[in-house]
């Protein structure tokens, strides 16, 4: 147990990748493109149980950390409406026309859509993806650094959902706008000092405008074009991000003294 626990302290980030692919990509075994979203939060609780129970508490409390600027909240909630909805405006502008079928979402059926990909997706994901994987990326790299090798690391980790939710009409603008994502996010984990309820309530708030906004829209050429609007706005955001706070991205300067474990 004690040569189980140097080497898991020794490794902790490929060890955690390792696990959060395998554990999601498990149910792929037995359905094609099935992924378990909620793999990388087990596999983060995994390693860092080999770490003690403070390192598990300090991990769970940032979750819950609620205490921040209201605007924040806003931004989480309303900024993924503003881009979808700018990119779907773009689209009609250029021509793009609606599918004769869409109607507005039923209320209750938001809210439990939102409610489920919260504790399903979002905290599965972000709380991994943010409060185990970026703070220890960012240990002797800019932020912007840590985030473009967090942001492959989590694109491979979608891979069993090629051909389902993206193929290689839209694949590239998907990746292009989870980078541009990542950015943001990485940013905002910053300036928050760590809190992951934001993140989670930001990646929700993305998947749920993108299910209601986007993907019934509009078909073929025209959603096509869509997804190159999209990705073009997040990267806007992305790059005046980056421009406003440079590489570092608010990181704390005690990061790079931090050790990665």
């Amino acid at each position: 147990m004690k040569k189980t626990t140097s080497f898991v302290r020794g490794f902790p980030l490929p060890i955690f990748f390792l696990l959060a692919y395998a554990l999601s990509w498990f149910p792929s075994l037995f359905e094609a493109h099935s992924i378990l979203p909620i793999g990388p939060l087990f596999a983060a609780l995994i390693v860092l149980a080999f770490f003690g129970g403070s390192q598990v508490k300090d991990f769970l409390r940032h979750i819950v950390q609620w205490r921040v600027d209201a605007g924040w909240y806003a931004m989480v909630l309303l900024l993924p409406i503003v881009t979808t909805g700018g990119a779907v405006g773009l689209n009609l502008l250029l021509g793009a026309h609606l599918q004769a079928s869409v109607s507005a979402p039923i209320l209750s059926d938001l809210i439990g859509t939102f409610i489920f990909i919260l504790l399903f997706i979002g905290l599965g994901e972000e709380a991994a993806w943010r409060g185990f994987a970026l703070p220890r990326l960012m240990v002797g790299r800019s932020a912007l650094a840590a985030s473009l090798l967090l942001a492959i690391l989590h694109i491979i980790w979608h891979l069993p959902l090629f051909g389902l939710e993206f193929d290689s009409t839209n694949g590239l603008q998907w990746g292009l706008g989870l980078v541009a994502f990542t950015i943001i996010t990485t940013w905002m984990y910053n300036r928050t000092q760590g809190s992951l309820l934001l993140p989670i309530l930001f990646h929700t708030s993305v998947n749920v405008t993108a299910k209601y906004l986007f993907n019934p829209l509009f078909t073929e050429a025209d959603l096509v074009q869509l997804w190159w609007l999209w990705s073009g706005i997040w990267w806007i955001v992305a790059l005046a991000v980056l421009a406003i706070n440079g590489s570092n991205l608010a990181k704390p300067a005690q990061q790079d003294n931090t050790v990665a474990s």
